[in-house]
């Protein structure tokens, strides 16, 4: 398989990234999957579709007062509005990049990178 791209995550205070992939609940009124019209209209280029990148959107993420946010979607998708959504449906463990081997390589497991985990039940770090 693909190494995928990482997701983003503000991580006390640090714009990194993470080797997880938590999904988004396509149902949710507040997640808009773009259609081919709206993609187009912001990139010029089109849908995008690469094998590393297979679940078609790139999330970016905060962990805040040791609760989980989605904060932005990328590619596929859209969060709307402006305020951060409680991501009361993740229970997992992030592996979240907290000091990168090669700077800029933001793909795959990067070996050498320091990993911190984080344990997310309902949202909420424990």
């Amino acid at each position: 398989m693909t190494h995928q791209i990482h997701e983003n995550i503000i991580y006390e205070g640090k714009d990194l990234s993470m080797m997880s992939f938590p999904k988004v609940p396509l149902d949710h009124p507040r997640i808009i999957e773009l259609t081919d019209e709206e993609i187009f209209a912001s990139n010029k280029k089109g849908r995008m579709v690469s094998s590393s990148c297979w679940r078609g959107y790139i999330g970016s993420w905060e962990i805040k007062a040791g609760r989980l946010f989605l904060i932005k979607l990328d590619r596929d998708l859209k969060l709307d509005g402006s305020e951060p959504l409680f991501a009361d449906w993740v229970s997992e463990e992030l592996k979240i990049v907290v000091e990168y081997a090669f700077e800029g390589l933001r793909a795959g497991p990067g070996p050498g990178n320091k990993v911190k985990r984080a344990m997310i039940r309902n949202g909420i770090v424990v």
